[in-house]
């Protein structure tokens, strides 16, 4: 019979036991329960997936800048269509339903 060292699966087996023995240390002092643990791991979720989309948001945004800052057309689509600037003969009219 050889013995093996550490295989790939054995160091995820050393620190999903290390994560078990720190957290029943925690419980053991009374400072984390199991449901306080599951309530941190889904709020860390929810906060990743908002890390998430305000990143898309801010990679937008900057193709946005950027075409604004290298087309003159389209920053004046953006700021007729977005602030109702008008040319110097033109005139607004707004109709409501």
């Amino acid at each position: 019979m050889t013995q093996r060292g550490f295989i790939p699966g054995g160091a995820v087996t050393l620190l999903l036991a290390l994560g078990f023995v720190v957290m029943c240390l925690g419980l053991a002092r009374g400072t984390t329960t199991i449901s306080g643990y599951y309530e941190l791991r889904k709020s860390q979720e929810v906060l990743r997936q908002t890390v998430a989309g305000l990143q898309n948001e801010s990679d937008q945004l900057s193709v946005e800048i950027e075409r604004i800052r290298t087309s003159p057309s389209y920053a004046r689509k953006v700021l007729r269509d977005k602030y109702h600037l008008t040319e110097a003969n033109e005139d607004i009219v707004f109709f409501a339903d």
